[in-house]
């Protein structure tokens, strides 16, 4: 099914690059959420066994609440009639992999001790830049257990500037000599 899932993501990406490639992304997020959200619309959608036609007015309705554009209301009609809506999840997250790669983006896990304001968040966007040299998109996560500090995943790269880990180091170098 991934293969499938990624022939769609690649398709819309290749019909929206570069000029509306952005805002398809964020539209496959919003319908995504919104099917997540209210899981009756999700089942008349994948039943077989509701008209074509009753799916596309409900697909017009839910497209003209979510201010949709065209090719992405096509693009989820297409979906809907091929009975593949159920691959949706995976064709939003290709599609944002190929998107980030196209844009030069990397996809940056932040897990902090405490909350970072907007500022800090730039200025941690900003560091990682430097270090990879490309553009970076942060997931940004709390875990109280870091005592301080961060930790950043970029690919496979882990960058840790966490207390705990300064005084894991510092109980190592302790108990070595």
């Amino acid at each position: 099914m991934s293969v499938v899932a990624n022939r769609y993501a690649k398709a819309l990406l290749d019909v929206l690059y570069p000029a509306k490639a952005e805002m398809g992304r964020e539209q496959l997020k919003r319908f995504s959420s919104a099917l997540s959200e209210h899981g009756d619309a999700r089942l008349v959608f994948e039943n077989p066994t509701v008209s074509t036609e009753k799916r596309r007015e409900l697909l017009q309705r839910i497209g003209a609440a979510l201010s949709l554009d065209s090719p992405i209301q096509n693009f989820l009609g297409m979906l809907i009639e091929k009975n593949r809506l159920d691959l949706l999840h995976k064709v939003v997250s290709i599609y944002e992999g190929l998107l980030d790669e196209r844009l030069g983006v990397v996809k940056a896990r932040v897990t902090s001790a405490l909350e970072l304001d907007s500022k800090q968040q730039d200025q941690v966007a900003a560091r990682l830049q430097t270090i990879t040299g490309k553009k970076i998109r942060m997931e940004i996560s709390i875990d109280p257990s870091l005592i301080g500090g961060l930790v950043a995943q970029v690919g496979g790269t882990i960058y840790d500037g966490s207390i705990r880990q300064q005084l894991q180091t510092f109980k190592n170098s302790l108990t070595q000599d």
